[in-house]
């Protein structure tokens, strides 16, 4: 009666009184059960440890006890009680779903996999367990069963936030993108203006590069209050530069040069926005900087934008310097080869480097050179007017 009136205080005086002059399971199992709606998981822990020594193979004491541990984030000793526990009575779905769980918390999924899959067996209709099921799917490979599941968990809980990002996922490593954009839809149908929907959708069309839809996306995360965190921003950014608005991708990439004046990226795209715009100057000074601050991976990149920047200013010599780099960096960029053939035909008399370097650029390119009839013209014409000259 102390403990349906949650007299607990009174109720543990008096289960330590009885405890004293005649220890029981039972006793130790209502005095753990006590300290679990006190919430005090620690010395449940040693009540429930209690009862099972005086009562080893009783599965209520093992569970609980197991239980106790498990919201203790005592994972691994919970199992053995779990497993135990389960072992006395495998009709029990319930505990057999706690057990799973605890193996999903010590990551083995193809455990918890097994655990779930006879859970399914026997009751295909509880959308908690079929959701643990497709995590365990996914986690195992199983990557269409884990989408059928899913697709059961939404049918019968469309309310189940954190399943349609799963699932979207699921359809985004199998490339369906059109079932990707179908859930994001009906996700946003359950929960209108959520910003994580419209972020997500973001950074699946920004991966595609389909830059135009993702700015759009982005902008509408923003509308939604979503973050503005720094990698977002980049990436939206980024997304206006390639869709055509380089004042809006400016805009952003001055806010985030403010943050963090070193980060290559910004410096990177910063230089691409001036150069559109014709402010080679701009953009010579921004490239330099991304290449000071940039990884190894990027720089042939920005060398070969670097080379070309230098170029529109008509300072031909360093252009070249700098796509020679880019070259030398990717050799198997063969399009820079080009470039640097047009560069040293436009500015220097002696078309002898301009020659060597279209024929270089048809030996190296091969059937991948995309410029092949204009260096072949242009091999032809030299060559003329090397002999009139002679």
């Amino acid at each position: 009666m102390l403990i349906l009136n949650k007299n607990f205080d009174a109720a543990l005086q008096q289960i330590e009184n009885r405890i004293q002059n005649h220890p029981s399971a039972e006793l130790y199992l209502k005095k753990g059960m006590v300290y679990n709606q006190l919430q005090n998981f620690g010395e449940a822990v040693k009540a429930f440890t209690s009862a099972q020594k005086l009562a080893p193979n009783q599965p209520e004491i093992l569970q609980e006890l197991a239980e106790a541990h498990a919201v203790l984030g005592n994972y691994h000793d919970a199992l053995p009680h779990f497993e135990s526990a389960y072992q006395l009575d495998t009709t029990n779905l319930q505990l057999a779903g706690k057990l799973g769980r605890n193996y999903i918390n010590l990551k083995n999924y193809r455990k918890g996999y097994e655990v779930f899959d006879k859970i399914y067996q026997a009751d295909s209709t509880n959308v908690y367990w079929n959701k643990q099921y497709a995590y365990c799917a996914y986690q195992t490979n199983k990557k269409e069963q884990a989408e059928s599941l899913y697709e059961k968990v939404l049918e019968l809980n469309p309310r189940d936030y954190s399943s349609y990002f799963n699932l979207m996922k699921l359809y985004a490593a199998r490339k369906n993108y059109d079932k990707i954009f179908s859930i994001a839809e009906k996700g946003l149908e359950q929960f209108p203006g959520d910003p994580d929907f419209y972020l997500e959708m973001a950074n699946f069309h920004f991966g595609l590069r389909n830059y135009e839809n993702a700015m759009t996306e982005f902008e509408n995360y923003y509308s939604a209050d979503g973050d503005s965190v720094y990698k977002i921003n980049l990436n939206y950014a980024i997304s206006c530069y390639f869709a055509g608005d380089e004042q809006q991708s400016m805009k952003v990439l001055k806010s985030l040069y403010s943050l963090n004046p070193n980060d290559s990226f910004v410096l990177f795209y910063r230089s691409l926005c001036n150069k559109k715009l014709a402010n080679y100057e701009m953009a010579e000074e921004f490239m330099e900087g991304a290449i000071d601050m940039s990884y190894p991976t990027y720089l042939p990149e920005m060398y070969h934008h670097l080379g070309q920047i230098r170029g529109q200013q008509r300072k031909f010599k360093e252009s070249i310097e700098a796509l020679k780099k880019a070259y030398e960096l990717n050799p198997g960029a063969h399009e820079v080869l080009f470039e640097i053939a047009t560069t040293y035909e436009e500015f220097n008399s002696n078309k002898t480097l301009a020659l060597n370097y279209y024929q270089i650029y048809l030996k190296e390119g091969g059937e991948a050179a995309k410029n092949v009839n204009y260096a072949l013209d242009r091999i032809e014409r030299i060559k003329e007017d090397m002999f009139f000259e002679e």
